[in-house]
């Protein structure tokens, strides 16, 4: 005993050096006299705070209101330890994605699974965030094992927000904002710099003194500042048998490039009903519909376009610029405006999500608990080309329509126990769950429309030939869950799911996936004698969780319907079938502290995670010889683990001032264990998975920087006896890993302050480490290969070399440069760290004296900025890139990707 005293002892003198400074011995404080045991709902268990022994961070709906976006995800940033999120660029309603404890697979999914109300979505749910109540990021095998493979990858569990029993309450949310367009530090010349380094170029061709002024801004031109607007009005009440929440919203937003608008109007009834006093319905509906318009200008050819080029003559019409138009620089040839006279795209997306649960109460201490949901997805669009433009003149105009459709089903069918016998506790669960889901999309088009026309027949000519796929995929399974309590001190639990799934052979369908932690109150011990310290547990866990491909036929032979012989249909074999293929299992383990201390005003959680993925999914391509080109393969192992550490501590906690800072931080590293045969596999985007190396290696020829002698760019070559020497010929360096894009930690800052009735609440994001493919500057920083495209200027710190002896970044600039100094290569490789002021809000409370004369319950006003600032080197956009040029994951690539707006916001809230 005696030794755990110290150790003890030891920990807490740690933890009051650094805290003690701001501690309160006042009597009076009220958080040192709470005694309430939070409640919180894991998975598909209801637990007591005290007794978790899984990774699990909350996150409040007061945490939540530091974003005015469309993107529940978008709203995530920040707020837990363990969790990226990836925006999916700044165009109107995009949305981010979500990861969780980094990267644990080779070019899969992985993105977090969400569930909304107990029910498991196919995707990221389209919901109004002033629906929510908390959000719960489950981080561990011990809260993610009971949902399967589909939580392979951690889970965001979203709860909306429920009636009460009082006395009904009608609130109201007006926020308007604005959007304004941030391009970062990716600078492009004007008219002056471009013709002073187009006149520098090597062999460059005489142009006209004339050009040497600032010329045509063509992202001056293409961009604005967006507005947003988003309404919200929800309804909470009751009696002792009916609670009710009703919620309506309208959110509206015009991107900050021409052209791109978002529209959303969103509806949410949740109600609980009690029939009789062991029966409870809680039904609930959630329908959302989405429109949005693209008339958007070109952010590309904004950035390609030279300035000497401007698309409007003298009288302010605009210009049809084609092949056979010779008074124009650039080398596309491309006024994208005129185009946009006439051609538009819209869609139209229609979500509904229902529930009709139920909860049967046996006994006091057993519970039936019955999930049923039907998601329901329609989605439509249509792109018109004119037979007017410059696009439509080879067709005579162009009318094409997209038609998708996306279902599933979920039921859950529960049993629950919870009795105490004395200072012992069993709570346990058994359940039986199917999830099914079908999708199907149809593409079709006319050529040779009537101008004006929306719909297909009206004259049109010819067609395209239909397109389309359809997709079904279905589990189901069994689940357990036990945990033992005793005295409150020690935890123990289990978690069992058998579960089978479409995505494999008859014979490998079925998988069991387990997991097992444990825990220990420290401070409710005998020897525990440290006052400043209220709570410490201790908490460990261990589990096998799965995942499966992303195509639902990876085990099949599939063929391609598309060629023809003699008049005939004829099959070509498209992808090889894999009887044997299995599931990509992934074994987490998790050690963990909890410490609440100084009267519950510091908050530490501290976990580390060291978790291994075996039987890697990964789609091979095969040799051609085999007569077709790809299969599905269980190949190689990657090990990922890291440490997150969260802390919040009450600095001020005063009738008339409160002050509260957060901190967390989360690093993590991966490596690839095994690949097939150990050999090197090359994935998308420069990335390789390489024995020893991360699993974000960039693949790529090393850059050595310029020649001082003669200007030319070099690269490494590795030499057979492993010496290494440079080379100025491209095609002669050696690919090899020359970096990662996982960062060494990331983390955020946040603190709110109250003094009175004014408020203050920020939150400081940063990334340290890690680098991200600046793919831009092969277009934009060529060293000549592209004379007539803009260019980007050089930033502080970058030199041409022009003669010999400099000592320069960039090599010399010749006219059509050939010398390839522009590909793939490490040069374009940047520092991926930055330190964002992701938001900063102030606001007022009325207080109740005037609330009370304007006949209101409560109000209040504020102002709101985001993405106010961001610290990098990175040359380009944003180095907080996510999935850029359309990419389905995550690659560390800064490609064509929409710019995130700096936002300014002005709220009013207000209830009766």
């Amino acid at each position: 005993m005696k030794k755990h005293k110290n150790l003890t002892t030891s920990v807490c003198f740690f933890l009051m050096t650094g805290f003690i400074a701001a501690q309160t011995t006042k009597k009076t404080d009220s958080l040192e006299e709470k005694k309430i045991d939070d409640i919180v709902i894991i998975g598909y268990k209801t637990q007591k705070r005290s007794s978790l022994t899984a990774a699990v961070s909350v996150i409040s709906d007061k945490k939540l209101q530091d974003s005015n976006t469309s993107s529940v995800s978008g709203l995530l940033q920040g707020k837990a330890a363990g969790v990226q999120i990836l925006p999916g660029g700044g165009s109107a309603g995009s949305v981010a994605t979500v990861k969780i404890r980094g990267t644990s697979t080779i070019n899969g999914p992985s993105n977090a699974l969400w569930v909304v109300d107990g029910v498991v979505m196919p995707y990221a749910p389209n919901l109004d965030p002033n629906q929510i109540e908390s959000i719960n990021i489950l981080k561990d095998a011990a809260s993610t094992a009971l949902y399967g493979s589909k939580a392979a990858n951690g889970i965001v569990q979203v709860f909306t927000k429920s009636g009460n029993s009082g006395k009904g309450t009608l609130s109201a949310s007006l926020t308007n904002s604005f959007n304004v367009f941030n391009n970062g530090r990716f600078k492009l010349m004007n008219g002056t710099q471009l013709y002073d380094y187009f006149t520098s170029l090597k062999g460059a061709p005489a142009i006209p003194e004339t050009l040497r002024n600032d010329g045509y801004n063509w992202l001056k031109d293409g961009t604005q500042a967006g507005v947003v607007q988003n309404y919200t009005i929800d309804f909470r009440g009751g009696s002792d048998h009916s609670k009710t929440y009703i919620s309506g919203n309208y959110y509206n937003e015009t991107g900050t490039i021409k052209g791109d608008e978002f529209n959303r109007l969103s509806f949410r009834i949740n109600h609980e009903q009690t029939i009789k006093p062991w029966l409870i319905l809680k039904p609930k509906v959630s329908l959302s519909y989405t429109t949005r318009k693209d008339t958007q200008a070109s952010l590309y050819q904004m950035y390609l376009n030279m300035p000497w080029d401007n698309p409007r003559d003298a009288n302010g019409n605009l210009i049809r610029v084609d092949e056979d138009y010779t008074d124009w620089y650039g080398r596309d040839k491309s006024n994208y405006l005129y185009d946009l006279q006439w051609n538009y795209g819209k869609s139209n997306q229609l979500d509904l999500i229902g529930n009709i649960d139920a909860e049967i109460k046996f006994t006091d201490y057993l519970k039936f608990i019955s999930t049923n949901n039907v998601t329901y997805k329609n989605y439509d669009d249509m792109y018109y080309t004119d037979p007017r433009s410059i696009s439509g003149t080879s067709n005579k105009g162009q009318l094409t329509e997209n038609y998708q459709k996306d279902i599933s089903k979920f039921f859950n069918q529960m049993l629950r126990f919870d009795k105490d016998f004395g200072n012992h506790n069993i709570n346990a669960l058994a359940a039986y769950e199917y999830t099914d889901r079908f999708y199907k999309e149809s593409r079709a088009g006319v050529y040779g429309v009537v101008p004006g026309t929306d719909i297909f027949n009206t004259g049109a000519t010819t067609g395209q030939k239909p397109t389309g796929r359809k997709l079904d995929r279905a589990y189901n399974a069994l689940l357990f869950n036990t945990e033992y309590v005793y005295d409150k001190k020690y935890f123990i639990q289990g978690s069992l799911r058998s579960e089978s799934s479409s995505a494999f052979g008859a014979n490998k369908r079925n998988g069991l996936f387990y997991a097992y932690s444990v825990g220990w109150n420290i401070h409710k011990e005998n020897f525990f004698n440290v006052k400043p310290v209220n709570e410490w547990k201790l908490r460990a866990s261990r589990g096998l969780v799965g995942n499966t491909p992303s195509p639902d036929y990876g085990w099949q032979d599939l063929y391609r319907l598309t060629e023809k012989y003699n008049g005939q249909i004829g099959a070509t074999w498209f992808q090889l079938g894999n009887a044997g293929l299995t599931w990509e299992s992934i074994y987490q383990n998790n050690i963990g502290t909890d410490i609440r201390a100084f009267n519950n005003r510091l908050t530490l959680n501290i976990d580390y995670f060291n978790n291994k993925t075996k039987d890697l999914l990964v789609l091979v391509p095969l040799p051609s010889l085999t007569g077709v080109d790809r299969q599905y393969l269980n190949i190689g192992d990657v090990k990922n683990k890291g440490w997150e550490f969260n802390v919040n501590y009450s600095i001020i906690r005063s009738k008339d001032i409160s002050w509260d800072l957060g901190f967390n931080i989360s690093t993590y590293k991966n490596s690839v264990l095994s690949t097939r045969n150990n050999s090197t596999q090359v994935l998308d985007n420069y990335h390789v998975a390489i024995q020893g190396y991360d699993v974000t290696s960039f693949y790529m020829r090393k850059w050595l920087g310029v020649n001082p002698d003669n200007g030319e760019g070099q690269w490494e070559v590795i030499n057979p006896d492993g010496s290494r020497s440079a080379t100025s010929k491209y095609n002669l360096a050696t690919v090899q890993v020359v970096g990662a894009a996982t960062p060494d930690y990331y983390g955020s800052v946040s603190t709110n302050l109250n003094i009175k009735n004014f408020y203050l609440a920020a939150n400081l994001y940063f990334s340290q480490g890690g680098q991200v493919y600046n793919s831009y500057r092969e277009l934009f920083d060529s060293d000549g290969a592209y004379p007539y495209y803009n260019q980007m200027a050089l930033k502080d710190g970058w030199t041409r070399w022009e003669k010999p002896g400099d000592i320069a970044t960039h090599p010399v600039a010749v006219y059509n440069n050939n010398s390839l100094t522009n590909k793939p290569s490490s040069r374009y490789l940047e520092d991926a760290s930055f330190v964002k002021l992701r938001s900063l809000r102030i606001g007022y409370n009325f207080p109740a004296a005037l609330t009370e004369k304007m006949k209101i319950k409560s109000a209040n006003i504020y102002i709101m900025g985001e993405n106010l600032f961001t610290i990098t080197k990175f040359s380009g956009v944003d180095p907080e890139v996510g999935n850029a040029d359309n990419q389905s994951a995550y690659s560390g690539n800064a490609g064509a990707i929409y710019p995130i707006p700096r936002r300014f916001s002005l709220g009013l809230n207000f209830s009766f």
